[in-house]
């Protein structure tokens, strides 16, 4: 019976693919338009706050109506939310391309100070890196019950220049150690 399991383990697999998936996925939300206009709440200012506590920390863009200015540094910072109106999403736009290292502070600067490092990995196209923080599993809930958010840095062009990053993606990641996606 045991040889008749692993033959039939071993033909649903593609070939030089692993039978056994090491993800562990959760169901993550996919991200709409931030609203306006809504009551402040407690908690987290920057990634996975609720968005008016967002917004209270942020300046508009005055020349888009869905960005804000960066802050930290000159860009802008657009923002996408879960259908209960937390902080899911944040596409970071430096003004001026920005080394890796002041990329990944800028990043690290929108996310809780408990989190820890899960990987780093650099692609021909992208950086990716995963973070996750008990207070982010906390405040999001059922929209990051493991508090998993994941980094994308990026150039401009088909490949990743570590000395010229013009976007910086941070998001809630619903599988652990999973960098296989696309950048």
């Amino acid at each position: 019976m045991a040889g008749a399991w692993i033959l039939l383990v071993t033909a649903c697999a593609s070939p030089g693919s692993s039978s056994i998936s090491h993800e562990v996925a959760t169901s993550t939300p996919d991200p709409l338009a931030c609203p306006d206009g809504k009551p402040a709440l407690g908690g987290l200012a920057n990634f996975g706050a609720y968005i008016s506590t967002w917004q209270e920390a942020h300046v508009r863009d005055p020349k888009s109506a869905t960005a804000y200015l960066l802050g930290a540094a000159p860009g802008r910072i657009e923002v996408r939310c879960s259908v209960d109106d937390f902080v899911i999403v944040e596409e970071i736009h430096p003004q001026n391309q920005a080394p890796a290292g002041l990329a990944l502070r800028l990043a690290l600067s929108e996310i809780p100070d408990d989190a820890r490092k899960i990987y780093d990995h650099t692609h021909r196209e992208c950086r990716t890196l995963q973070y996750a923080s008990a207070r982010l599993a906390q405040r999001l809930s059922d929209n990051d019950r493991d508090g998993h958010v994941g980094f994308s840095l990026e150039s401009d062009g088909p490949t990743y220049n570590a000395a010229v990053v013009t976007v910086i993606r941070i998001e809630v990641t619903d599988v652990l150690g999973g960098d296989s996606r696309g950048c």
